[in-house]
């Protein structure tokens, strides 16, 4: 396998299944099969499938495809006469051979003997019961097979075995996220296979023989982790070193490029849509570009993106452009290239009808876009349509070209770079850069709108005073609801993610919990402390903004108070909601549930008289329900018709006919109950995705409090002061700095290193150019720095590290 920073695709791979010696296959993919091993291929390019061509049948060949399979084990051998898969030892030749063969990866020391599928619950539970044993098998591990495994071995730290002439790798349920965002993180494409029928209804139904159905679930990349299996469980460790975690943005990034009007050489018109599938922000624009792609850096460093799709006409500089500009630190971004059809203007803007059909402003200002732009934004349905996240486009607030001219300041990327606003110049890490030094947020939603704060600093002046007076009132306001919305955020949820994946309704109950627990008591801890909000706070902004948090979120408490928080943290839905009386198919089928375990109990006096005992009562061994547990003194009581489920030397175990019959139906039923109650789940995410925008706006004023807040805590502790501004039409422009100090060096410099403060005192009519000399590492370059940064910190409403006398105009 090649470097991780190949452009990668996807071949889905699923497992074999043997019947009676024929081969049988389902999937809801399009498929080929060769030998033990069915194939679907997914979003590949017609280059990726040209160099797979070429290598088809080597056992060693090469291509730039990255694969990435994972199978949940929930059928591993021939299916019993009632559906359940049944044990099969390893012939001498297999074991012989998983003797000879090692593996070079070592296995991962987290997981050591938990290979082992007999110790955790499935993500659904389906268990292989061998009834004449009495024994239960849960076969609960997610599996690679052939190269698949070999890759998984290598990139995961796993170990890989030979199993029926292929490789086979596994990992145990309950770690799935963690293996998965370990492999996104490394630029592949993952998909997760899952088993779609349950044991009880396959076995009462025409097809019982038949391997159990599987399909194609989920897939990731690095900018759609959305999903319950991407979520850490419930009580779960965190993510561990190594593995992906969110940051403070995953954009996606959609490019197409065409020649340049000016007929320069390598001048090119590129045209391009970010958009954040976990939050939905979507960003556009179009523009002539040289051959240096200086325009296309700068987009790069600050949109950051974690994934591109292109088209097929993108040129290998630009391709190169984006991969160099967005690896750091042996990070990699991962490249798609997608049909030129799917980029093409008219066909997209016919999608894009469709989907905001009735919305006619939005369809009018789409309209009005560049057809290229149009053309990127119809490819990026196409694209989010494979993980089922195109809705989000739908639900995007506004569609906003990129660095409008006239709300904010263009920074270019080498300015970002050299001032070393967002990543350090030494090894590109975010400590030692502005926004490492002004990140005193709670929350990732804050952290990431302050990080748009810092490379978009704003150009009118009376937003630029609005953001210092919400400022200063946090730092000095003693005001109730202030006191009490800093101690609200600390450590809450990234609930700007959180209902972006309700709306997907790709989140787990636990995760959805956690969402509305923690809005529902953020809002109730706001309303109790808050009172009348024009008496106790002097900043209109701050007031309008604590005013769309407690409006927007008045009807969490409803769906909190609804949610059974035991049964969310272990993730049952059947008793999930504490009211299911709006769901009559739920109560139909639980009222039939207690109707069979009824009978059940009503045959107990008649089984006490057969075994002439005075009392009875079932028996449940090892998942197995009622059992008549008899002794194996008094077996010759038992009847001929019953069926001996299980026995050890003390006591036998059976079930009669009319059990066998009343359980087969219980089972049945609970298993129907299970897709009653994820269907009313499904209705309770559709119910709270109702009220999308109203949430949206309540956790983005949420963001701006958050990012208020951390710029006073920032000022405050580091004594910064408030900067005065000038207004237009008062003389040239100037820069007055008393005492300032550089915003990151100050902070780093702890006990008796103590940095030296300096002035400066520039302006238009007066000293225009300052000459700076010294000896080498004498702090030129860190003073030239530390000006620009100052002036960069006053333009976004910040305080600057300097006394009270400066000024900026």
């Amino acid at each position: 396998m090649s470097g991780a920073k190949k452009q990668p695709t996807i071949s889905m791979f699923f497992a074999p299944s043997n019947n009676g010696g024929s081969k049988k296959y389902t999937t809801d993919e399009g498929t080929r099969v060769k030998n033990h091993t069915q194939v679907a291929e997914v979003g590949i390019s017609p280059a990726m499938k040209r160099a797979g061509s070429k290598t088809k049948g080597s056992k060693g060949g090469k291509t730039s495809a990255k694969r990435a399979r994972i199978e949940e084990d929930l059928e591993s051998s021939p299916p019993s006469q009632n559906g359940s898969p049944k044990k099969r030892s390893l012939t001498p030749w297999t074991k012989e051979r998983l003797g000879a063969f090692s593996c070079d990866s070592a296995v991962d020391e987290n997981e050591g003997s938990a290979m082992a599928v007999d110790e955790v619950e499935p993500p659904q539970e389906t268990v292989s019961k061998n009834e004449k044993n009495g024994i239960s098998d849960r076969l609960n591990a997610f599996k690679f097979f052939g190269n698949d495994a070999e890759i998984a071995a290598k990139e995961l730290n796993i170990m890989a075995h030979l199993d029926h002439s292929f490789m086979t790798a596994s990992i145990p349920t309950h770690r799935l996220y963690v293996h998965v965002r370990r492999l996104v993180a490394k630029g592949y494409k993952v998909g997760v296979v899952k088993q779609t029928e349950t044991a009880a209804l396959k076995a009462a139904g025409a097809n019982k023989t038949a391997p159990f159905g599987r399909k194609l679930t989920a897939l990731y990349t690095r900018s759609t982790l959305i999903g319950e299996d991407v979520t850490p469980g419930s009580g779960g460790a965190g993510l561990e070193d190594g593995d992906v975690s969110e940051g403070t943005t995953a954009m996606l990034l959609v490019l197409n490029e065409d020649k340049g009007p000016s007929g320069k050489d390598g001048a090119v018109i590129i045209s391009m849509v970010a958009i954040q599938p976990s939050t939905g922000d979507i960003i556009y624009d179009t523009f002539e570009d040289s051959k240096t792609r200086t325009e296309l850096c700068c987009r790069l460093d600050h949109l950051q993106p974690v994934e591109a799709v292109v088209s097929p006409n993108t040129s290998e500089l630009t391709t190169k452009t984006i991969t160099t500009s967005a690896t750091k630190n042996d990070d990699c971004i991962r490249i798609e290239r997608l049909d030129e059809r799917k980029f093409d203007s008219k066909e997209s803007l016919k999608l894009i009808v469709n989907l905001f059909n009735g919305e006619e402003e939005k369809v009018n200002h789409i309209s009005t876009l560049p057809s290229c732009v149009i053309g990127c934004l119809g490819a990026t349905l196409r694209y989010l349509a494979e993980f089922k996240l195109d809705g989000i486009v739908k639900m995007a607030g506004s569609i906003q070209k990129y660095s409008s001219s006239r709300h904010h300041m263009r920074l270019s990327g080498a300015t970002l770079r050299n001032l070393e606003v967002l990543t350090n110049a030494s090894e590109g890490g975010t400590k030692g850069s502005l926004f490492w030094a002004l990140d005193n947020t709670q929350t990732k939603f804050g952290s990431r709108l302050l990080l748009r704060w810092i490379t978009q600093p704003l150009l009118d002046e009376g937003e630029i005073r609005d953001r210092q007076d919400m400022v200063e009132e946090m730092m000095t306001s003693s005001a109730p609801v202030l006191v009490k919305l800093k101690e609200a955020l600390y450590k809450l949820p990234d609930f700007e993610r959180a209902i972006t994946t309700i709306f997907h309704k790709k989140c787990s109950p636990h995760e959805f919990w956690l969402a509305v627990q923690g809005l529902s008591h953020l809002h109730s801890e706001l309303s109790r402390a808050g009172g009348n909000l024009e008496e106790t706070i002097t900043s209109p902004c701050l007031v309008e903004l604590l005013r769309d948090v407690l409006e927007g979120l008045a009807n969490v408490e409803a769906y909190a108070a609804n949610i059974n928080e035991a049964s969310a943290k272990e993730g049952k839905k059947t008793t999930l909601l504490r009211d299911f009386s709006e769901y009559p198919d739920v109560i139909k089928r639980q009222q039939d549930i207690t109707e069979v375990e009824k009978k059940l109990n009503d045959l107990i006096p008649d089984i006490a008289r057969t075994l002439s005992v005075p009392a009875f009562k079932y028996t449940t061994v090892s998942g197995l329900e009622y059992l008549i547990e008899v002794t194996n003194a008094r077996i010759k009581a038992v009847p001929k018709s019953w069926s001996k489920i299980s026995s050890t030397k003390a006591v036998s175990r059976f079930r009669s006919p009319e059990i066998e019959k009343h359980f087969q139906k219980l089972q049945q039923l609970r298993e129907q109950l299970q897709m009653d109650c994820h269907e009313a789940w499904l209705k309770v995410l559709e119910s709270f995705s109702g009220h999308y925008h109203r949430h949206r706006q309540a956790v983005r004023s949420l963001a701006v409090l958050d990012a208020v807040s951390a710029l006073a805590g920032v000022a405050k502790s580091q004594g910064y002061c408030r900067p005065k501004l000038s207004a237009k039409g008062s003389g040239g422009a100037k820069l007055k700095i008393v005492q300032g100090r550089h915003p990151v060096v100050s902070q780093i410099k702890m006990g008796d290193q103590q940095y030296v403060a300096n002035d400066t005192n520039m302006e238009v009519d007066g000293e225009r150019v300052m000459l700076v000399t010294g000896p080498n590492m004498g702090g030129k370059s860190c003073y030239m720095r530390q000006v620009a940064l100052i002036a960069l910190m006053a333009q976004m409403g910040s305080f600057v590290p300097a006394d009270s006398d400066g000024r900026c105009g």
